[in-house]
Order: structure tokens, then C-alpha cells, then sequence
């Protein structure tokens, strides 16, 4: 193929009488150099000013005339060559087309290539072989095939037989926890699939531990349910009783009730023996202070007592809403 030859004739420029233009050009800058312009002279400054912007523009004009005189060579040159070398780019450009194809494909091929050892090898094992999936496109690269590009190199069968029995062994240790916490929940009568999700982010010493921290708490909560039974029970006055008076609000209690102080103190008790693990925020709407004081006594009722296990942070007085405002305000 015959490469590119130019042969390039040097142009030449001459400046006609180039000491005179040079000698003008500083007889002006001498002569205006510290010129001054005055109140009484403006007129005249400023048909200075013109003259010497007419001067500038000449030689400025006269500089780009010849410069694109000494460009229109170089200009249709670089249009010549580009027609010229077109036809080849469009060749380039065609063959580096079908070059990515054929690696794509080749991609594809040494990926099914991949897969389907892989399946093979998960069958051996009852493993879901998509499990592996993403793991796969770590294998497609040429150098992991023999020259023929369809053949795994044996030392990437061994890398793909590592990672499966690795998969296989990493299910049967997590089977074994399972089965462990399964154990221990149904030796605590507990249902065990909560548990089995915090594998995620503790470990099987740490879930041992909430388990048993959950039955405790569940059974202490019993003993004090069962305590509080006995206590109702016990607080039911006899048809030959004197009526019990709370001794709060010296209200007469029917035989079903508690004093508030013993509920109370039956609500606390119950409270100590908790272990919080979470915090939630409410905002309520009122109608008027006796729906916030029913509010307050259903909590308390619920075991929520205030000051004890929530707290009041803010209560305020707001314009009257209708049902559809307050859906409207909050975007429900």
C-alpha cells in the first residue's frame, strides 16, 4: 500500500519597504504618546482618535488578506486529504463493527459455556444454579478458555468447583443454625422465623441471646398478669364487706374494680421488668380535653404509663379541622 508523500514549496513574504513602515509606525506613537485630552481640545481628540483607528484598521485588514492568501494552500490540502482517506475510514469503521460482534458473541457462547458447567456442577449438590449467576460473568474472559474458545482451561473448572462446594457448605452451615434456633424456640414454646431473619445481622450467639431475653420477659410478663388476677380476685368485696373506697379519688368501687393505685402500681411493676428495643413518635389530633384525658386512660389501660414508658412532648391548641382538612394537611 503506497503511503502519503508531499512535497511542500516553502511560500515566501515579503513586506515592501519594511524599515519605512516600522519608522511610521513609531513617528506616530512618538508624536501621540502623551498626548492630552482637554475640555477645549475634544473635538479635536476625538478626530485623533479616528485617524489612528483608521490606521490601525488598515494594516489589520492588510494583515488578514495576506494570511488567508498564505491559508488557502494549506486549507484545500486538508480538504483533499480528507475526501481522499474517507473511503478507508468507512472500511475501518465497517471491520471494527463486525470485531464487536464477534466478541460479543464469543462472550455469550463461553457464558452458556460457563452455565451450564456450573448447572452440572449444582445438580451434584441440589443447588438452585442461579444462585451463581453473577458469579458467572467473573468466567467469560478469554483467558479462561483454551485456545479453541469453547473450552474451560481446567484450572477455571477447579476455580467454578471451589466456589460451588464453598456455596454448598456455606447452605448446610446455615441449615445447622437454623435448625438450632428452631430447637431453642420450640423448647421456649416460641415461634422461631423472627429469629431465623436477625441471621442477617447477628450472630447465632447474639440471637441465642434476644431468644432467651424474649422469654424471660414473657414469662415474667405472665407471672405478673396472673399476680394481678389474683390481686382482682382477692379485691372483690363479699356481700358482708364494706363497700372500698379508692383512696385517690374516694370513689365507691363495684366488686370488679381495682383502686387506680393498685392498677397503677401493677402497671409499673409490669413496665420494670421490660427491656425496650424501640421508639415510636405519634402525633394526635383531639376534639377537646376530655377526648385527650380518654386518650391518656386508654394507653394507661394498655399499659403505657405516662412519664414511664412515653412521654408528652408538646400539646397545643389548634384551629378546628374537619376530617377531610386534616387528611388534606397531612396528605393522606
Amino acid at each position: 500500500m503506497q503511503e502519503l508523500q508531499v512535497k511542500i514549496t516553502q511560500a515566501q513574504v515579503e513586506i515592501v519597504d519594511r524599515e519605512k513602515f516600522e519608522q511610521n509606525i513609531n513617528e506616530v506613537v512618538t508624536k501621540y504618546q502623551n498626548y492630552t485630552v482637554t475640555a477645549s481640545t475634544i473635538k479635536d481628540d476625538k478626530q485623533v482618535l479616528a485617524n489612528l483607528r483608521k490606521l490601525d484598521k488598515q494594516v489589520s485588514d492588510e494583515r488578514i488578506r495576506n494570511k488567508k492568501l498564505l491559508s488557502e494552500p494549506a486549507d484545500e490540502f486538508d480538504k483533499y486529504i480528507k475526501q481522499a482517506i474517507q473511503p478507508l475510514k468507512d472500511i475501518i469503521e465497517k471491520i471494527n463493527e463486525d470485531v464487536k460482534e464477534f466478541e460479543n458473541h464469543q462472550k455469550i457462547v463461553r457464558l452458556d459455556t460457563v452455565k451450564a458447567y456450573i448447572s452440572n456442577k449444582s445438580a451434584e449438590y441440589m443447588l438452585d444454579p442461579r444462585v451463581f449467576d453473577e458469579k458467572a460473568t467473573e468466567y467469560i474472559k478469554a483467558s479462561d478458555f483454551m485456545a479453541d474458545g469453547m473450552t474451560l482451561k481446567k484450572a477455571t473448572m477447579k476455580s467454578l468447583d471451589d466456589m460451588v462446594t464453598f456455596e454448598f457448605q456455606k447452605q448446610q452451615e446455615f441449615e445447622k443454625v437454623k435448625s438450632a434456633i428452631s430447637g431453642l424456640c420450640a423448647e421456649y414454646g416460641m415461634t422461631d422465623s423472627p429469629y431465623i431473619r436477625m441471621l442477617r445481622d447477628l450472630t447465632l450467639a447474639e440471637v441465642f441471646e434476644q431468644i432467651k431475653a424474649d422469654y424471660a420477659f414473657q414469662k415474667e410478663k405472665q407471672e405478673l398478669e396472673r399476680a394481678r388476677q389474683e390481686l382482682e380476685q382477692a379485691s372483690q368485696p363479699k356481700s358482708t364487706e364494706t363497700p372500698k373506697f379508692d383512696p385517690e379519688t374516694g370513689e365507691i368501687l363495684d366488686s370488679e374494680q381495682i383502686p387506680q393505685n393498685e392498677t397503677k402500681a401493677l402497671r409499673e411493676a409490669e413496665n420494670n421488668s421490660k427491656r425496650y428495643t424501640q421508639k415510636m413518635t405519634v402525633e394526635v389530633y383531639l376534639v377537646d380535653t376530655a377526648d385527650k384525658d380518654h386518650f391518656k386512660a386508654t394507653l394507661e389501660q394498655a399499659g403505657f404509663v405516662v412519664k414511664h414508658n412515653y412521654k408528652v412532648s408538646g400539646y397545643q391548641r389548634i384551629e378546628p379541622l374537619t376530617q377531610d382538612e386534616l387528611n388534606e394537611q397531612n396528605g393522606w
